[in-house]
């Protein structure tokens, strides 16, 4: 007789910074967690809202004082992930993206400006908090 396999703990990434080499952390550590098969949650709240507009995160400031494609340009260079590519990963791995239905409206986002791969639900913290329980989770 088999056992079934224990379930995971969930992995949950709350992304308030908008500084683009912090969200691009996020999502590598996103995309190792889910391929390790961790269920990946990541909720975008304050400024970081504006990385999962469509093109969004290229118009993040990166530490350099450019952009975050212009980061993207230097990592890909440097046969690191960029953000194009763990967004892509992401998605293909089922990781769970949200957007705080305050901050879209602190930052004066329209919901039908978000991306849609991976697709980005609007939530608040009840829905994380929930989803998240019993596993583990970083603030970046």
């Amino acid at each position: 007789m088999s056992r079934a396999p224990t379930p995971r703990r969930p992995f949950t990434l709350m992304i308030i910074s908008n500084a683009a080499d912090r969200v691009h952390m996020a999502l590598m550590t996103a995309a190792t967690a889910a391929a390790m098969g961790r269920p990946v949650t990541l909720f975008f709240s304050k400024k970081a809202a504006h990385a999962v507009k469509r093109g969004g995160f290229d118009a993040l400031p990166a530490p350099d004082g450019g952009s975050a494609a212009d980061m993207n340009h230097v990592q890909t260079e440097k046969g690191i992930a960029d953000a194009h590519v763990l967004l892509d990963a992401l998605a293909a791995l089922d990781a769970w993206f949200l957007v705080c239905e305050t901050a879209l409206r602190e930052e004066d986002i329209d919901p039908a400006d978000l991306m849609t791969r991976p697709p980005v639900e609007v939530a608040g913290l009840a829905t994380i908090l929930e989803r998240g329980a019993g596993g583990d989770w970083l603030t970046f």
